[in-house]
């Protein structure tokens, strides 16, 4: 019971990095979403001339 605390900041460490990866993927996804809404946009514009 003396590793306690060691266990203890290991777990907060994963669950850390756990939470700042799926942070990450939520930031690049609606990065991907913009992206894609814009090529939509200007292929509309094209296609309308």
């Amino acid at each position: 019971m003396k590793n306690l605390g060691f266990l203890f900041a290991a777990n907060l460490a994963i669950w850390g990095g756990i939470v700042f990866y799926v942070f990450t993927l939520m930031k690049r996804h609606r990065d991907l979403r913009r992206d894609l809404d814009l090529l939509k946009e200007t292929l509309n514009k094209e296609s309308s001339k």
